[in-house]
């Protein structure tokens, strides 16, 4: 089972345990509501896989439901999972803030809420299941910085306004500035997938020196790598994300992503690599440098 899958088993697991002392939990006969930005994506497939397969083996039944990426449709969905009586509700949030009155209600309900990835704006969420997006953005920090030979020019296309894109550029960020004093940001941008094509164009013709692109999801990147490849700058500038759908998959086999090193086997390696402690042999550590690099 893959790592998303595993998120959405533990979420399962939380929202069946915290299931077990709601009100509503008599009346919904072991039922979970799940609702999550996009079935389209292969980090959401992934994850409905996993709690569908958890819920199968706990004996829960799970109404799973797609936001299509819009937070009215989202907050419509959480209304009826309050109406239907779930007994709890796993939510990634199609948009925090939005969807946060609708999340309250539910709590108000005594309806247990568990965030998975992307959590709604509530300071009373039973729990929250996710990734460590902080890390994400240090190993893209990483793997660009020896991508690019540790100096020049960066872009930054930090994504939505939400917090796990926030804590990728922070990871980014804190790393340029610690370990890569010779990087310098000269470009930001915010938005959506589309955006961050446009960005990408605009920053060849505004920043001819920059050499490479931190983009905060894997959609971004396929994105920034259409426009920089009509531009014919993919040999010049480097684009590095978090996460892999299948063209972003593509653009790591063919080279225009870089350092096939620093996707998911670097992030095993770079850990014990930054302790002075290789995990094998493949994952050497120059110790002499700030931090320690895998390659």
């Amino acid at each position: 089972m893959g790592k998303t899958a595993r998120y959405m088993t533990l979420a399962l697991a939380l929202a069946a345990s915290s299931a077990l002392a709601a009100p509503a939990f008599a009346e919904a006969q072991k039922t979970i509501g799940v609702t999550v930005p996009y079935f389209g994506s292969p980090f959401w497939k992934a994850g409905l896989y996993g709690v569908e397969t958890a819920g199968k083996e706990k004996g829960y039944a799970i109404i799973k439901r797609d936001a299509k990426d819009t937070a009215d449709v989202q907050i419509k969905q959480i209304r009826d999972f309050i109406d239907k009586k779930v007994a709890a509700i796993i939510i990634g949030a199609a948009d925090a803030a939005a969807v946060g009155p609708a999340v309250e209600e539910a709590i108000d309900k005594g309806i247990p809420v568990i965030a998975l990835s992307v959590p709604p704006k509530s300071d009373r969420l039973t729990s929250f299941v996710g990734a460590d997006n902080i890390g994400m953005g240090r190993l893209q920090g990483i793997c660009l910085g020896r991508a690019i030979g540790g100096k020049g020019e960066v872009g930054l296309f930090a994504g939505p306004d939400e917090i796990w894109a926030k804590l990728r550029v922070t990871g980014f960020k804190n790393t340029m500035e610690a370990d890569f004093p010779d990087i310098k940001i000269v470009a930001e941008k915010a938005g959506g997938t589309k955006d961050a094509g446009i960005a990408a164009t605009d920053w060849t013709k505004s920043h001819p020196d920059i050499h490479g692109i931190f983009t905060a999801a894997d959609t971004m990147a396929v994105e920034s790598i259409k426009s920089l490849t009509q531009a014919g700058a993919t040999d010049k500038i480097k684009v590095s994300t978090s996460n892999l759908n299948d063209e972003a998959r593509a653009a790591l086999e063919n080279g225009t992503l870089p350092a096939r090193r620093c996707s998911r086997q670097c992030r095993w390696d770079a850990m014990p690599c930054a302790r002075r402690r290789p995990r094998s042999k493949a994952a050497r550590c120059w110790a002499a440098s700030k931090p320690p690099l895998c390659w």
